[in-house]
């Protein structure tokens, strides 16, 4: 039986941690919780689970480093662990985990899986007409710059073979906001992985407050260009994949990195203030 990890990010989870543990240890699964020092005490929550250190386990980081980090250092200690799937997973209940299931009966003979809700019998439940848009125009752009026929390009309900992350090399990612998922999925097409999107249903969170914003969604349109550029080259010169430095971003994250400064950030939030 293939060993299984569900990674699942946190900062002040604490109103939802204890029954998505309980929820995802029914399939049988392994959890790893990567904690950004929530202050409502996540993590002690997490510690004081009957499973902990069997099934359920803790990776506590001093500061909150963001959502791209945190799932670099949870696959990290998951493959230092031996596991051969990884689960990206939300704390909150917007990912269900009668969809995790479907999405593991799927897995034999592909790459990925991402739990799509912008495809036939995908939908999403709770949103307001504007976060709607907000994440059409977002999938769409991210879609339309990097010639992608992935339908959810921002999903982070997915799974990762082992050999996968390893083939895309995930630690040199660089995003570590909303742009994370989108990164991921362009390297999975560039290196020409077997992908096979999911219909799920996406709920708003259950409890806590969100930590999703206009400016985290716009802060990541830039970084998209910067990822277009690699995918475009990939397209008309797939020898240059040979080459590691190109294939890993090389002098794109040159310009990708300037994208990540704050003050950049902020100019292209401003633009969609009230």
């Amino acid at each position: 039986m293939t060993k299984k990890l569900v990674v699942i990010p946190t900062y002040n989870e604490s109103e939802n941690i204890a029954d998505i543990i309980s929820d995802i240890l029914k399939l049988n699964l392994d959890i790893l919780i990567v904690d950004d020092n929530s202050p409502d005490n996540t993590s002690k929550i997490v510690m004081e689970h009957k499973e902990f250190d069997s099934k359920v386990f803790l990776l506590s980081r001093k500061e909150k480093l963001g959502l791209g980090s945190a799932y670099r250092e949870g696959f990290q200690k998951g493959i230092n662990m031996k596991y051969e799937y990884f689960i990206q997973m939300d704390a909150d209940f917007s990912h269900r985990v009668e969809d995790l299931k479907l999405m593991i009966n799927q897995t034999e003979n592909k790459d990925v899986i991402i739990g799509s809700r912008y495809i036939d019998g995908g939908k999403i439940i709770g949103w307001s007409k504007r976060r709607h848009l907000l994440s059409f125009i977002a999938n769409l752009y991210s879609k339309l710059l990097t010639f992608s026929n992935v339908s959810d390009m921002t999903s982070g309900f997915r799974i990762y073979r082992l050999d996968a992350l390893e083939k895309i090399r995930y630690t040199e990612t660089k995003s570590n906001g909303y742009a994370f998922q989108i990164e991921m999925t362009v390297l999975c097409l560039i290196n020409k992985l077997n992908i096979k999107e999911i219909p799920i249903t996406f709920n708003e969170r259950r409890e806590g407050k969100s930590k999703m914003s206009k400016s985290v969604v716009f802060e990541a349109f830039p970084k998209v260009l910067f990822l277009s550029l690699l995918r475009i080259k990939s397209i008309f010169t797939p020898e240059s994949l040979n080459n590691n430095q190109d294939r890993n971003f090389g002098t794109y994250y040159k310009l990708f990195n300037l994208s990540n400064s704050t003050k950049y950030s902020i100019k292209i939030s401003d633009l969609f203030k009230r």
